[in-house]
């Protein structure tokens, strides 16, 4: 075995590479102000997240606030599809119900009744998974309602329509009869 002998120095070359043993004053700044940056980067984006989140809960309190309006009157609550429900409660749960003041209430298929608040943070992101479904639902309600109307509308205009005919001949007889008494 033959030994080379290494550079005792951290400048010297080995083998056309430099190395260096300590990192000189500048480096070491530049590490420190790294360092610095990132932890104002960091303060920044958890700024951020904490605005958002606040973002986030009232514009989910305004949801409940608006479908709640909505379907108020209807006094209906929506049913979701189990199979618009995260993959982790598809298996495991029978029905869910919403409440227009965002209670997902979800039987399990042993029999187990859970009341989760969508207006709870933890839950944000289950109102999303279920958004469409509320938006489905929602329309259904108002489109069964608006049929609804429109057939009470449609009879009661024929209703009208013939109460009007026989009321328009009594009082053409009425005023026949009170020509003829003069």
């Amino acid at each position: 075995m033959s030994h080379e002998s290494v550079p005792t120095t951290s400048q010297e070359p080995l083998d056309g590479i430099a190395i260096d043993a300590l990192p000189d004053e500048k480096t070491k700044k530049t590490a420190r102000e790294k360092a610095v940056e990132f932890l104002k980067e960091i303060q920044e984006g958890v700024g951020q997240i904490s605005e958002s989140e606040i973002e986030e809960g009232n514009l989910v309190n305004e949801f409940f606030n608006a479908l709640l309006k909505i379907l108020g009157p209807f006094s209906k609550t929506l049913q979701i599809s189990v199979d618009s429900l995260p993959e982790f409660y598809t298996d495991l749960v029978d029905k869910a119900v919403l409440y227009c003041t965002g209670q997902l209430v979800l039987v399990y298929k042993d029999g187990r009744v859970e009341i989760l608040s969508l207006v709870d943070k933890e839950n944000h992101r289950l109102l999303v998974d279920i958004a469409g479904e509320i938006m489905s639902g929602m329309k259904l309600i108002i489109d069964s309602y608006r049929l609804e109307t429109e057939k009470r509308v449609k009879f009661l205009m024929l209703l009208t329509k013939e109460l009007q005919k026989v009321a328009k001949v009594l009082s053409g007889e009425s005023s026949r009869q009170a020509l003829s008494s003069q």
